[in-house]
């Protein structure tokens, strides 16, 4: 970077290093780089797209192709923004091999009148992600869901999402874990490796994206995010401003361009441009009387299909496996009502543009929902082009690094507070320099403080 942007940063309010966002989707390569401003805001300096090549339905098939589409995303990044040192990138990762399941842990305390401390849920969370798994995981993150609290003197039991500070004999915790393919998840290290370039992190991409498009009162009342991307719909659940249920379903925009271009004998590209200017979700919403001419390769006679036709053949598979995979997760959640009562259901995702969805999803789900659109956090510079649902992972990938940046920074504060012999917490023996924080531990501590500055 030169010397003269440099100064043009400095004048701009730049407090923070520069963090890249790395989102590698089926259909596209996003990347995003940026800083936190002097008023807590994100500032974009530049962005970059391109197709995205060798990956199909969200997994890595061809690692030459698609290091060649990560490298094309991040020179454009680099060229928009005039920022030539891109090393560091967060990354996304979500796709059809990420499996959940559900795990329950216990302890025993032999003082059930002192306060529970935060330790003891960290001690509990490190040893659920201690479980062994099949062959071929590995643990992406472990998300507390909830805590059930006993006291043994009283008989009294009771739920709690946020047990520190309350007393009890016994804490029995409930989490989900999120585990992924140890060779999918080397994929894409090989990928950005290839690139010269060095992954700071792997992050669940619906978290990623909820960063981006939740609102605090969002997180807070209990809300539902649907991220619809080309090859996975991704699905999580927040509340108390934590995430607490997440779910990959491995369909995506993608399955309905297919389907379009296999009934219309037509290419992929051809089925995808008839989706996104004439396609909905809902056939009794669509013009019957509309006829939709689309030109096929070599001279052949041009396919005509009504808007209602085309909306009946998206309408299939949204209904029957989009949706309905949504239906079936949100059911087995447990978190149904709460969400009815909360703040609903957000899209977002390039699938989300597709007319008539809302409508849908409201109809089969009964739950308020609205579009999210990635601005939450965000300075009013931000372009028009990346307020979109489209770049909501990629947006939200670059806000979780300058989340984590926040925190290295006041880590080190603390660090040197230790050494000075100032630090007043109630842990002074601790070594915070070596502590090593998980995904799920970094995102629960800084929600309420850190998330505040940038909302």
């Amino acid at each position: 970077m030169d010397k003269d942007y440099s100064s043009n940063l400095k004048q701009r309010g730049k407090v923070g290093d520069i963090v890249v966002g790395l989102d590698i989707g089926t259909t596209k390569v996003a990347t995003v780089v940026g800083y936190l401003n002097e008023k807590g805001k994100i500032e974009i300096l530049g962005f970059g797209k391109s197709e995205s090549k060798g990956v199909e339905y969200g997994l890595i098939q061809n690692i030459l192709r698609t290091s060649d589409s990560i490298l094309k995303s991040v020179q454009s990044a680099a060229n928009h923004s005039h920022y030539e040192d891109i090393d560091d990138v967060y990354v996304g990762v979500a796709a059809r091999h990420i499996k959940t399941k559900t795990c329950k842990h216990y302890i025993l305390r032999s003082d059930h009148t002192a306060l529970i401390n935060q330790e003891e849920l960290d001690l509990m969370k490190s040893d659920v992600e201690n479980i062994a798994l099949p062959p071929g995981e590995e643990i992406i993150t472990t998300i507390p869901q909830k805590y059930l609290i006993e006291d043994s003197a009283f008989g009294s039991s009771h739920e709690s999402a946020e047990p520190v500070g309350e007393i009890g004999s016994k804490i029995t915790g409930i989490y989900q874990i999120l585990t992924g393919n140890v060779q999918e998840i080397g994929k894409i290290h090989q990928c950005v490796k290839r690139g010269n370039l060095n992954i700071k992190d792997l992050i669940l991409e619906p978290i990623a994206s909820g960063l981006a498009c939740l609102t605090e009162d969002d997180k807070k009342r209990g809300v539902c995010l649907i991220d619809i991307g080309g090859g996975t719909t991704d699905i999580v659940i927040f509340k108390d401003n934590h995430p607490i249920f997440c779910k990959v379903i491995p369909l995506g925009g993608a399955i309905i361009t297919k389907d379009i271009a296999q009934v219309c004998h037509i290419s992929e590209d051809s089925a995808e441009e008839l989706k996104k200017k004439y396609g909905s979700c809902i056939p009794s919403k669509s013009n019957s009387e509309k006829v939709c001419n689309v030109l096929r390769p070599n001279g052949q006679t041009p396919l005509k299909i009504t808007e209602e036709q085309l909306a009946k053949i998206i309408y299939s598979r949204v209904h029957r496996d989009i949706i309905g995979y949504v239906k079936k997760a949100l059911e087995d959640s447990g978190y149904m009502s709460m969400l009815q009562n909360g703040a609903g259901l957000v899209l977002t995702g390039g699938g989300s543009n597709l007319r008539h969805i809302i409508e849908l999803c409201q109809y089969e789900l009964g739950l308020n929902t609205r579009i999210g659109y990635p601005v939450v956090g965000f300075a009013d510079t931000i372009s028009n082009e990346l307020k979109q649902p489209l770049f909501s992972t990629s947006l939200g990938l670059l806000k979780y690094g300058l989340l984590e940046q926040k925190i290295e920074e006041d880590s080190f504060v603390r660090n040197q507070r230790v050494e000075k012999g100032k630090f007043e917490g109630n842990n002074q023996d601790k070594d915070f320099g070596d502590e090593k924080e998980t995904l799920w531990s970094r995102l629960r501590k800084t929600f309420e403080n850190v998330f505040e500055q940038i909302s």
